[in-house]
């Protein structure tokens, strides 16, 4: 009954299955064509139609660019090293000072693991020099042969011994990590083999395993999806820095000087012509520019005629303004026979009624608040028993504004007398 219900489940879910199998094929189609496998030629990696991946060789190596590249046992150097230091971080850093992994100089490639609370593992791997000198780009990963199929085998097994392309490989699982070499006439066998790194060996229990060449490819799929994240930072290759010796400055500065020369040509191009539309529209407002020219002209013109004409006006003293303080003496009993004006002085000459005296008529000008510094001009003399004056004064400062509502409060008294 289970078995059924698990049928039916698989049924109902097909659809999202097959979507999610079709994906997962896609994904590993895009990522094999990204890799490359170097043993004894380089080759690259191609899932057919049967969904079976392949092995090919690369006609043209010059102008492969693989993202990640599984390297051969034959092109590095394997150690590993124990590290009495509880913290992965600290051991990153010791790592930086260590110098003698390989016999030779290369690009090392490691992975840190913990075998304790305070102690950690790391494995090496050292390419051989200038391996990857004939890329034209460098990998962004570079897998260790052995290391993936070592990932690939069953945790039981202990021992291995893997038919590749090219060589044999032997493969052991000890307490001091993963060790792997190839059969030579050193060690022509898994027998020497295990005799050299110290694995215990029993080719009739279950932890023995053998691969025939026919399955190598397939165990290095199966170790490539077996890496988890944590794992690829100590695969990664870095970058080499930029070499300012051998930057091909010539040619830069040619291609520079040319993309330069052309940017000002273009730019010339196009300035011209934004210069040759705004000369003709600016011809087509000739007319009007020239007419809007002549007005502004005319108009400044005008402007400074007003102004000379103003400004003798400016200065001239309004003298008219003085028949009302006249009317104002003749009120007070005077008979003006001359007025003069020179400058800002205003001087009237004069008799005054009998019943009145000089001194009187310009004490009525001195409380008139619109008169400045009235005064005799000359000595007052008596005529047939009236007095002849010559009082001179300056208008105030304020007397034309204040004339008109003088007049009118003038006006408003002689209303009200009548």
């Amino acid at each position: 009954m289970q078995h059924t219900n698990n049928t039916t489940t698989n049924t109902k879910n097909t659809p999202i299955t097959d979507d999610v199998v079709r994906i997962s094929n896609i994904a590993e189609s895009i990522l094999a064509s990204q890799g490359g496998y170097l043993a004894d030629t380089l080759y690259s990696f191609s899932v057919k139609k049967n969904k079976k991946i392949e092995l090919q060789v690369v006609k043209n190596e010059a102008i492969t660019k693989f993202r990640w590249l599984i390297v051969g046992r034959e092109h590095y150097f394997e150690t590993s090293k124990e590290y009495p230091i509880a913290n992965k971080r600290d051991v990153k850093q010791a790592l930086a000072f260590e110098d003698n992994k390989a016999p030779f100089q290369g690009v090392t490639l490691h992975y840190i693991e913990r075998i304790s609370e305070q102690a950690h593992k790391v494995t090496f791997w050292v390419l051989k020099p200038k391996l990857l000198d004939s890329f034209s780009r460098l990998p962004w990963l570079v897998l260790p042969e052995s290391y993936l199929l070592a990932k690939s085998l069953e945790p039981n097994i202990n021992l291995a011994v893997i038919e590749g392309l090219n060589k044999t490989l032997f493969i052991s699982k000890t307490g001091q990590g993963v060790l792997s070499g190839i059969k030579s006439s050193q060690t022509p066998n898994i027998e020497n083999f295990a005799f050299s790194s110290g694995s215990p060996i029993n080719t009739e229990s279950e932890q023995f395993y053998t691969s025939s060449r026919a399955h190598f490819v397939s165990l290095l799929h199966k170790g490539i999806k077996a890496l988890t994240l944590a794992e690829l930072p100590g695969l990664s290759v870095k970058r080499k820095q930029f070499n300012w010796r051998s930057y091909p400055w010539k040619q830069a500065a040619i291609t520079s000087s040319i993309i330069v020369a052309l940017y000002l040509v273009f730019s010339s191009g196009w300035l011209l012509i934004k210069q040759y539309q705004q000369e003709k529209q600016l011809s087509e407002q000739t007319a009007e520019v020239n007419q809007a020219l002549a007005l502004q002209k005319q108009l400044q013109k005008q402007g400074e005629l007003q102004k000379t004409l103003i400004e003798p006006l400016a200065e001239q003293v309004p003298y008219w303004n003085v028949w009302p303080v006249l009317l104002e003496t003749i009120s007070v009993g005077a008979k003006i026979k001359a007025l003069h004006y020179k400058n800002d002085k205003i001087t009237i000459h004069g008799t005054a009624n009998k019943t009145v005296k000089a001194t009187d008529i310009l004490a009525a000008l001195s409380q008139n608040p619109y008169v400045q510094s009235p005064s005799f001009s000359k000595p007052m003399r008596k005529y047939r028993g009236k007095e002849q004056f010559s009082i001179a004064f300056s208008f105030a400062d304020n007397f034309t504004e204040a004339l008109p509502n003088q007049l009118k409060e003038a006006e408003k008294e002689k209303a009200n007398a009548k």
